[in-house]
């Protein structure tokens, strides 16, 4: 490995490692709290499967989009972030969503991270020099041109966003009880 691809893995295990430490003590209550009325969460299908709200559905998102609960987040990051360009790029080339059990309990949910983080990591471990500027190609549509370099960051910028996001919502729920007075 190169020393772009090393300072590439460290960032992303230091950012991995942040998001993971805030999960601690994570429980289902906290895990499922809805702050609004309307949230996208993770909730069983009829067949019992657990789906995320509106996530994957190919359309585009209702504007404004809705709050997402901490299952949402973490969900998107582990299968529609993690699971699925790993998969993609590294992978079958087949979207995951529809393949990955989502965690359905707050206790299942760091193994079920840690499952999807490793095989991305993996990937990224794994590429040659040449391998990280290489376009994705056609199957990847408007983003044929870019490269892993540019789904890295992505990826990263995703686990960031998302992950700071935990961190406020569990702020947040151990301070309920102070937010309306």
């Amino acid at each position: 490995m190169d020393w772009f691809a090393d300072s590439m893995i460290t960032a992303f295990d230091y950012v991995w490692d942040r998001l993971t430490g805030r999960l601690t003590g994570l429980t289902d209550d906290e895990y499922f709290w809805e702050p609004v009325a309307g949230c996208w969460s993770l909730r069983q299908d009829a067949q019992g499967r657990w789906q995320l709200d509106g996530d994957g559905g190919g359309g585009p998102a209702p504007d404004p989009v809705p709050v997402t609960t901490i299952a949402w987040r973490l969900g998107h990051i582990g299968d529609l972030v993690l699971a699925n360009f790993a998969t993609r790029r590294f992978g079958d080339g087949k979207q995951a969503g529809a393949r990955t059990d989502l965690p359905p309990h707050a206790s299942t949910v760091r193994g079920f991270l840690d499952e999807q983080y490793q095989n991305w990591r993996s990937g990224l471990a794994g590429l040659s020099q040449p391998q990280w500027a290489e376009p994705l190609g056609p199957p990847w549509g408007p983003y044929a041109e870019a490269n892993t370099v540019d789904l890295a960051l992505h990826v990263l910028d995703e686990v960031v966003h998302h992950g700071a996001e935990v961190g406020v919502l569990r702020d947040l729920y151990a301070q309920r009880a102070t937010l309306h007075g």
